[in-house]
């Protein structure tokens, strides 16, 4: 039976990381070793990467790279598919003194699309200076 840690535990456990290690080359890797430490409490503790991954970006504990790959889906975007923060449009003014969105981009995160979507799919987590 697993246990769920609390966020203070999950904090502490993502800074031991983050302390021994430069960079995270993947958030699975980030993932197998806040789980490690997070077992040294306890061993039937687990945590999963999404929840992970906002923990870094929100406690601002760790920098965040994103790798994209492209997509053909002409959803509409509402959050930020990295951190569910705000997107902001960007915009760009027309010849005929009008404005036309280009593009979206994160309030939060370096998350960052054009009219041809990107969809993040690696993480590189890098310890703030």
């Amino acid at each position: 039976m697993y246990k769920i840690p609390t966020d203070d535990e999950i904090a502490l456990a993502l800074k031991n990381v983050m302390a021994k290690r430069r960079t995270v080359y993947s958030q699975r890797r980030l993932k197998a070793l806040v789980e490690k430490e997070l077992q040294d409490m306890d061993p039937n503790y687990r945590i999963g990467a999404v929840r992970l991954r906002l923990f870094a970006i929100n406690l601002n504990i760790a920098d965040v790279e994103i790798r994209y790959r492209k997509t053909k889906t002409k959803k509409v975007l509402n959050r930020c598919p990295v951190c569910r923060g705000k997107l902001k449009r960007i915009r760009s003014q027309t010849v005929f003194d009008g404005t036309v969105t280009v593009g979206y981009e994160c309030t939060r995160c370096p998350y960052r699309t054009g009219l041809e979507r990107k969809v993040p799919n690696k993480y590189i987590f890098t310890r703030k200076k």
